[in-house]
């Protein structure tokens, strides 16, 4: 032991710069601890604002409409063109491009489906109904436009029993995802009682 006051504080400090080593080790065990824990914690999303995502979008349609004019056939262009204008509700405009690709290929299923559910959103039950039978002639097992059909008919072309037979079917098919069986079991849940008077 020394009486020297240098020496002695050297002496002193070593406890506290262990304590706080300790500290420091503790906080860096605890942080990464966290991070392993909670490895998203620091994710963030910005939303673009509204009018910056239609600008976004309208230069998608723009660099598209330029390519449809070099190549008139480009499926793709064709495609993603429909689906743009359908996510701006441009129900029209997507029936456009939709009817385009079924020019080339009238039995592709996903252009069948997407023009229905264009026509739905028109109002257009009558031909939205037709558009996915067309659909059902070509691939009679596609849940979608069995479902579409039975929603069609359940609540908007008043036909009860047509509409509940195809709702069934989707509950006999196999592999049908539990998704659309959830949605099948909750329209027939909600159907009218009887059929409307005509």
């Amino acid at each position: 032991m020394s009486n020297n006051p240098a020496v002695a504080a050297r002496i002193s400090e070593k406890p506290v710069l262990i304590v706080a080593g300790c500290c420091v080790l503790a906080l860096i065990g605890t942080m990464l601890l966290q991070r392993f824990t909670h490895p998203f914690l620091d994710v963030r999303t910005f939303k673009l604002p509204e009018k910056a995502m239609e600008q976004g979008a309208m230069a998608d349609i723009t660099r598209l409409m330029k390519q449809l004019e070099e190549h008139p056939k480009d499926e793709k262009a064709l495609r993603s063109l429909g689906n743009a204008f359908m996510r701006m509700k441009a129900w029209d405009r997507a029936i456009l491009f939709w009817n385009r690709v079924l020019a080339t290929h009238p039995k592709d299923v996903m252009a069948l489906n997407q023009k229905g559910v264009c026509l739905f959103q028109k109002q257009d039950y009558p031909a939205a109904a037709a558009t996915f039978s067309r659909l059902l002639d070509i691939d009679a097992n596609n849940a979608y436009a069995l479902f579409n059909l039975g929603v069609l008919h359940l609540h908007f072309l008043g036909n009860v029993q047509k509409g509940e037979g195809y709702l069934q079917k989707i509950l006999q098919m196999e592999g049908v995802s539990l998704e659309i069986q959830d949605a099948v079991r909750q329209e027939l849940r909600t159907k009218p009682d009887m059929e409307p008077k005509l």
